[in-house]
């Protein structure tokens, strides 16, 4: 090769694209998630997150508790007398942003928020502050299953119960952190949570799990301690850094739904970064029982979704047949990085793309 040729090679090799552009077209086969990212307008900087932040499960639990405000009010009387605020208690709540979220859009309502990272009530705080809103927000430190959660929630009395936890199915072989794992079919929190939430009986719950953690047995339970869902928010994700190290783990799980067809990670990760899909989901409930003729259809059709995205992928949400409302979205990379690049503040253009 002649020394113009070799220069020519450098030259291609170290070239940058000069502008900030989506490197492959988006799916058209479901609307992003990333169509939801104004309801986080709010928590860019200097709004701070805790050592573990997964936005796109936090975006999804955010639409569902947004929903749940509507069966956690008072009565009209009772709010328009005054008598009391709205009371809302986010466990595993991390920087603060799902509850101080419902603190501004819910004017009339307070906020508890317990974590068990040792750091993530200083952080709460200061961003309820930050977005002035620590008059009617509370920030704790307490391990979910110590007594201390159980006494805190049974003072807050809350109308609302809100979980947002870590959902990877934990290999007694090799634990994650503890911000990632969640038992050994990763539903630990989530039983926890409704174990309290059938002491306090708020009115109503939003929870956030995904198809690797025994889906149906969420919903299961949830009725069994008296809440009905009433509507499911669903997305498309492709594996990421906690859920690709336990893949094989994966297998071996009768009920972790995940897809890897060709079609579904052209989807979800055309650049090849993925070995696996699967569905992050968020329900709100109420409280109260299912009508007559449909106890346990809740769970039959969160479990057979979850069966058809395996079998079909994507195409398995383009219709979903269920008896509540259900919102299925997509998330690839690109979006991924878009959502991230935005509630850190790093890109003007992609924060006027999402408000």
């Amino acid at each position: 090769m002649c020394k113009t040729q070799a220069s020519n090679s450098v030259r291609k090799l170290v070239t940058v694209p000069t502008r900030f552009g989506r490197p492959y077209p988006p799916s058209d086969l479901l609307p992003s998630l990333l169509a939801e990212a104004g309801r986080l307008r709010a928590f860019t900087p200097p709004f701070r997150f805790t050592s573990f932040f997964s936005p796109e499960d936090t975006l999804l639990c955010v639409c569902a508790s947004e929903a749940a405000l509507s069966h956690a009010r008072l009565p009209g009387s009772e709010m328009q007398a005054g008598r009391e605020p709205t009371r809302i208690a986010e466990l595993t709540s991390g920087s603060g942003l799902v509850g101080l979220q419902l603190l501004r859009v819910e004017r009339n309502s307070t906020l508890l928020g317990l974590d068990i990272d040792e750091q993530a009530a200083d952080v709460a705080s200061e961003n309820a502050e930050v977005l002035g809103l620590s008059g009617r927000a509370t920030f704790a430190q307490a391990d979910l299953w110590s007594d201390d959660t159980a006494e805190l929630l049974a003072g807050a009395r809350p109308h609302l119960l809100v979980c947002n936890p870590p959902y990877v199915p934990e290999p007694s072989t090799g634990d994650l952190a503890r911000e990632a794992g969640s038992g050994a079919d990763g539903t630990a929190h989530l039983m926890k949570t409704l174990e309290l939430a059938g002491r306090t009986r708020p009115r109503a719950l939003a929870l956030s799990w995904c198809s690797l953690s025994d889906p149906a047995l969420v919903v299961d339970e949830a009725e069994r301690t008296g809440y009905r869902l009433n509507s499911l928010f669903v997305a498309v994700i492709a594996d990421g850094e906690y859920s690709g190290s336990v893949r094989e783990y994966l297998r071996t799980l009768p009920h972790a739904y995940t897809n890897d067809q060709p079609s579904t990670m052209k989807a979800v990760a055309p650049d090849g970064s993925a070995v696996f899909a699967y569905l992050l989901m968020a329900g709100e409930f109420s409280r109260g029982k299912p009508a007559r003729g449909a106890v346990g259809m809740s769970k039959k059709v969160v479990e057979r979704m979850c069966a058809d995205f395996s079998r079909r992928g994507i195409n398995a949400l383009l219709t979903p047949s269920a008896p509540f409302p259900v919102r299925a979205s997509l998330l690839d990379r690109w979006d991924e990085l878009r959502l991230r690049a935005f509630l850190h503040g790093q890109s003007e253009k992609m924060a006027e793309a999402v408000t």
